[in-house]
This record gives structure tokens, C-alpha cells and sequence, in this order.
């Protein structure tokens, strides 16, 4: 009985990304609980997010679903929301690290091309959905729609590559230490992404080659996001005890401090 490598290998990192996913949603949304802090609180919330529509994303993938017609949009629907929240994330993440710098340093260019980028995002995203539900198996896989197809990729590489450069030096200019590792990590899960997305353009998608590289920056980004949220942790653990002992009496009767000058005097 002969074993297909790459379908075995899709599967057995796509068992190992869901397992690391699910720790890392219970862990972020336990950590959430401990803060007090909007900022803080937030980003556990949006690690949670990514994390679970990831999930979605990469469990969709192993059901057959038709790729033309309604049922090809509502297939290729956890992908759009996997690229959005992505790319609101990331937006966050940076604007977060510049707020947090001491200077507020417009963090290459980032909040003025913010919209139009986003802006042109969406008009891609949607016509490649559209594209997508209109157009046959063979039309798509034609020499137009593979073009198309390569030109969504690589324009969507270049806007995660420039929010990847935004997230480093944004992180490596936060005064905020905690924040500095959680969106460094971030920026390296997304420069996983990028490189996943150039690497594999010259192979067919099913190809060893092509699981290979894409399921292993898969596993490391994945695993990169996880360690992002894990670098909240002792913070977390810090304000849950903070506001924990603020709310418990302290016992006994009130003391007196004496100051090393009374204590000479007396």
C-alpha cells in the first residue's frame, strides 16, 4: 500500500498547527482575563481571533469544495476572513507601537498608507472571490487566470512584507518591554507568511516541494504567534495578583514607621 507523501504531510502539520492553535486560544483568552489593561486586553482578544480563524481556515482546506459557482465563494470565504483579520491585526499592532513610543514616531509611513492600501485590499480580495465563482476549473487554471491569480499573491506579499518592516521597527521603538517581544514575534509570523507565498510561486500547488515549504513556515508562524501571545503571560499573571491582593484587607492593626533620624533620636 503506497503512501502519498505530500497529502501524509499535509495532514500530520495540519493536525500539529490546530493542536498549537487551540492551546494558544485557551492560553490567550486566559491571560485576557488577568489584565486590566485595554491595550493588553485587546491584543489577547485579537490573538485569539487570528488563531481561531486559522483553525477555520486549515480545516476547510481538507474539505472538497467546489471552486466555481456559490458554493466556491462560500469555500473560499475563511480565506478572505483569514487575510483580513491579518491584516487588521497587524494594522493594530503597529499603530499600538507607535502609540506606545515615547517620540510617536510615524513608523515608516504606515498610518498615511493604512487606508489606500487597505482600501486596494479589499478591491483584489473581491475580485478574486468574483473571478473565482464566474470562471471554470479550466479557465481558472489558463494562462490569464494563473497570472491573476500570482498578481493577487505577490501584491498581497508586498503589503504583508511592508506591515512586516512597520511591526519590527515599531516593536524595536515601543517603550513598552512586553508589547516590544509581542509584536516582534508578530512581524517574524508574518514575514513566515511572506516568504511561504514567494517561495511557492514557482510550484503547483500538491507538489512536494510545495507542501513542504508551505506547511513548514505554516508550523513555524503558527508556532511564532503562540510564543507572541505566551510573552503576555507573566504580565498577565502580574495584574491578576495586583488586582487580586488590592481587593484583600490586610489584617492587624496599623503600624507606625520610624524614620532612621527618630530612630537615631530615640
Amino acid at each position: 500500500m503506497s503512501v502519498d507523501l505530500p497529502t501524509a504531510i499535509d495532514v500530520g502539520s495540519t493536525a500539529l498547527i490546530v493542536g498549537i492553535l487551540v492551546l494558544g486560544i485557551y492560553r490567550a483568552l486566559e491571560i485576557r482575563n488577568g489584565f486590566v489593561s485595554g491595550i493588553y486586553r485587546s491584543r489577547a482578544s485579537w490573538s485569539a481571533l487570528l488563531m481561531m480563524v486559522v483553525i477555520v481556515t486549515n480545516l476547510t482546506n481538507l474539505v472538497p469544495i467546489p471552486s466555481t459557482g456559490i458554493l466556491g465563494v462560500v469555500g473560499a470565504l475563511p480565506f478572505v476572513a483569514l487575510l483580513c483579520v491579518i491584516f487588521a491585526y497587524a494594522d493594530r499592532s503597529v499603530l499600538v507601537a507607535i502609540e506606545t513610543d515615547f517620540f510617536h514616531r510615524n513608523t515608516l509611513g504606515w498610518p498615511r498608507m493604512r487606508w489606500p492600501l487597505a482600501i486596494t485590499f479589499v478591491i483584489f480580495v473581491t475580485a478574486l472571490v468574483v473571478l473565482g465563482s464566474i470562471l471554470t476549473p479550466a479557465e481558472q487554471s489558463s494562462l490569464l487566470g494563473t497570472i491573476y491569480n500570482d498578481l493577487f499573491f505577490v501584491f498581497f506579499a508586498g503589503i504583508l512584507g511592508y506591515l512586516t518592516a512597520a511591526l519590527i521597527v515599531g516593536a524595536r521603538r515601543s517603550a513598552d518591554r512586553t508589547l516590544r517581544r509581542s509584536i516582534l514575534l508578530l512581524g517574524l509570523a508574518l514575514a513566515t507568511l511572506v516568504i511561504s507565498i514567494v517561495a511557492t510561486i514557482p510550484f503547483a500547488p500538491g507538489t512536494i516541494a510545495y507542501v513542504i515549504i508551505n506547511q513548514g513556515t505554516g508550523v513555524v508562524g503558527i508556532f511564532l504567534i503562540y510564543r507572541s501571545v505566551m510573552s503576555l503571560s507573566p504580565l498577565g499573571r502580574v495584574e491578576k495578583g495586583v488586582v487580586g491582593d488590592s481587593r484583600v484587607p490586610q489584617a492587624g492593626p496599623p503600624h507606625r514607621t520610624t524614620s532612621p533620624s527618630q530612630g537615631a533620636m530615640q
